[in-house]
């Protein structure tokens, strides 16, 4: 009605600061797992890609390690006894020139597949990088903002 005072339904204070702070927290905290998801899409490509990059070596080994256990008896028995005719060398020298031949063969092939695998977690490189760069947004997002010395000398 006319001449009614219209009521303040805060009663006089002010409005809160904190209703800013909390959205903003609010958005820092969408944001940050925002990241945490995109982050975890990325290492889950990473992950893919590596697996693709791992069967050759680890197939490769694999044979390495058949060719080791084995090492081929009949050929080997067939080089050895080949090297006891041709040379005249005892059974036994050519029988342990034989299967040292066939150790060395297996060592060259799993050094190979050894090395192929080492170089597969460079895949990684990509999710690795990503999270640095995450990690340092958000720590500079909760990091309260430097104040100049323009600012400092206003306040006194």
């Amino acid at each position: 009605m006319v001449g009614e005072t219209i009521m303040n339904r805060r009663n006089g204070s002010a409005p809160s600061p904190f209703g800013g702070l909390a959205e903003n927290m609010g958005q820092l905290m969408h944001d940050i797992v925002s990241l945490a998801g995109l982050q975890l899409e990325l290492f889950r490509s990473d992950c893919r890609q590596g697996l693709k990059r791992i069967l050759i070596p680890v197939a490769m080994l694999l044979v390495a390690g058949i060719v080791a256990a084995g090492t081929v008896p009949i050929s080997l028995m067939l080089i050895a006894e080949l090297l006891a005719q041709a040379t005249g060398l005892s059974r036994a020298a050519a029988f342990s020139i034989a299967a040292l031949s066939g150790i060395i063969a297996a060592l060259a092939v799993g050094a190979v597949g050894w090395f192929s695998i080492r170089t597969v977690a460079r895949g990684f490189e990509r999710s690795h990088d990503e999270l640095t760069r995450n990690i340092t947004w958000i720590k500079g997002a909760l990091k309260p903002p430097a104040t100049t010395e323009s600012e400092q000398s206003q306040d006194h």
